[in-house]
């Protein structure tokens, strides 16, 4: 067979053509200007800008007198693979960060990295206990740091405005090539990993280690209102909300918690998402408790119950809680915010004590359709000593009611 000599020297030259472009998109350009020739790479430089905005980097804003303003360069770096192909081009923008003048520009640079022989110590630990370990990358994790210091840096070569070619961009978060890039990022890190339960190690501080969640809410919390904060998604949020509401119908230890999260389910933010996790984060490690109902503890009626006067940031409504027991079997048990503001502790005890007795009523005539007759109950309620004198009034009458 005699082939096409034509035919063959066409599909010689596309191939060549196409090996030329995949060639000049292997090169890593020297700078700016050689990369603007090419698409691949003005479209990389383009999604590493957008990285800026999408974490609200840096605002333009006319050039201010007197400050120094810190040049910035791209560096260009081809991805690869194990088998060294080129996987995807990379452009990094980073400030020139050798012009910075200590004391103006920066103060702390400091960021604590990890040993190589903790690393080593962490991984024979984990071989012994026969722990997954887990790898992640953050994407971009200098540009997460928040900055302190009042920092200016100039209009990346080849994407100046030219709307407002004068303007210069004022930092808010950390810039590769800063000397306080590190420490910024760190700090941020530190932050999340603190609020996320983690401790940190006293010899080792790049060591985090998860702290049991002894209880399902921190003590005197400072649950509220808050606009300032990242909002987070509502459906998600009350989501997590309902499957705790549904979990508290066997948990009571979690009822109080649950329902000061409940109260947010309209404007959620982060620090409430925090609080969420940290109950799940407890049921997990108290995947084993649960309710008790012994068969020899008796079966007379008692309830305890408590207000909290004012307690809603919200709107200044007490909060009413209570719980009632058959002998030693906890049966009922409520959690709820009161209907109007109370103007005093004692009016807000008065409430509870009303909505306590419904609950303890309810129960006496469920009774009575399994042909059990209660003629009384013991009703405490749990009182703060400077109201000692009024609690002791509630009690009384509350035992004369249900007598």
């Amino acid at each position: 067979m005699v082939p096409n000599v034509d035919e063959a020297s066409t599909s010689h030259n596309v191939f060549n053509e196409h090996l030329e472009d995949a060639y000049l998109i292997f090169i890593e350009p020297a700078n700016v200007a050689e990369a603007l020739r090419d698409v691949d790479w003005v479209s990389t430089m383009k999604e590493e800008l957008d990285q800026f905005a999408r974490l609200k980097v840096w605002r333009l804003v006319p050039r201010p007198e007197g400050k120094t303003i810190i040049k910035t360069k791209c560096i260009f770096k081809n991805k690869k693979d194990e088998s060294s192909l080129v996987i995807r081009n990379k452009a990094r923008l980073v400030a020139v960060g050798y012009s910075q003048q200590e004391g103006i520009d920066y103060d702390e640079t400091f960021a604590p990295v990890a040993r190589i022989k903790a690393i080593r110590l962490f991984l024979a630990y984990v071989a012994h206990k026969d722990f997954t370990v887990f790898q992640m990358d953050v994407k971009t994790a200098f540009l997460n740091g928040i900055l302190k210091e009042e920092v200016y840096v100039g209009q990346p070569p080849g994407f100046v405005r030219n709307q407002y070619p004068d303007h210069e961009y004022a930092l808010d978060k950390a810039l590769y090539g800063l000397k306080q890039a590190p420490r910024a990022w760190y700090d941020v890190l530190l932050q999340f990993l603190i609020d996320s339960s983690f401790q940190k190690g006293s010899i080792d501080t790049t060591l985090f280690i998860k702290k049991k969640v002894p209880t399902p809410m921190v003590e005197q919390p400072k649950l509220k209102l808050d606009l300032v904060r990242k909002p987070v998604d509502h459906t998600n949020y009350r989501s997590m909300i309902g499957s705790l509401m549904y979990v508290t119908s066997s948990r009571p230890d979690i009822m109080f918690a649950t329902s000061m999260c409940a109260r947010y389910q309209e404007n959620p933010n982060e620090h409430h998402v925090l609080a969420v996790k940290r109950i799940f984060c407890y049921l997990k490690e108290t995947i084993n408790i649960g309710l008790w109902y012994p068969k020899d503890s008796g079966f007379d009626l008692t309830a305890y119950s408590d207000a909290y006067h004012a307690g809603c940031h919200l709107d200044r409504k007490s909060t009413s809680g209570s719980v009632q027991f058959l002998g030693d079997k906890l049966v009922c048990w409520s959690f709820k915010k009161q209907n109007y503001v109370s103007i005093s502790t004692p009016e807000s005890k008065y409430v509870m004590v009303s909505s306590c007795c419904a609950q303890v009523l309810w129960m006496r005539t469920q009774l009575t359709e399994y042909g059990f007759f209660m003629t009384k109950c013991r009703f405490t309620v749990i009182q703060r000593v400077q109201l000692q004198s009024h609690a002791i009034r509630y009690s009384t009458l509350v035992q004369n009611t249900l007598m």
